[in-house]
């Protein structure tokens, strides 16, 4: 299911239907609760649809959680993993999502995630 969720995430956001996207990132972040990866979406879904400061809130939100959260996520056998490996794997469709999101953080200073966003756009 997860799997399933971001292909469609991915090939929906390829196609510019943020409505859709959305759709899938609140799907997503309420079958896995505690999941970053929809969330960090869902804020690049509201920065390309103008609402910036709902999208700066939820980015900010994001950052304090995963910086207060002292273990690595990806080594992990939960849901919340299972998103963030799905999420970042080699495939084509996601790394425009991924550089386009490192491009919405990288405009707030400081925003230490901008980064790591980048590196996955690369990867894919």
């Amino acid at each position: 299911m997860i799997s399933t969720l971001v292909n469609l995430l991915g090939g929906f956001y390829e196609s510019n239907d943020f409505a859709k996207v959305e759709a899938i990132a609140h799907s997503i972040n309420k079958a896995v609760p505690g999941d970053e990866v929809s969330l960090k979406f869902l804020g690049l879904v509201y920065y390309r649809t103008g609402r910036t400061k709902e999208a700066i809130r939820l980015f900010k939100r994001v950052h304090r959680r995963s910086s207060a959260r002292p273990e690595k996520i990806e080594t992990s056998t939960s849901a919340v993993a299972a998103v963030a490996r799905e999420a970042t794997r080699r495939v084509p469709y996601l790394a425009q999502a991924w550089c386009d999101l490192g491009s919405a953080l990288m405009k707030q200073k400081g925003n230490e995630a901008a980064p790591q966003s980048y590196q996955r756009a690369c990867l894919a």
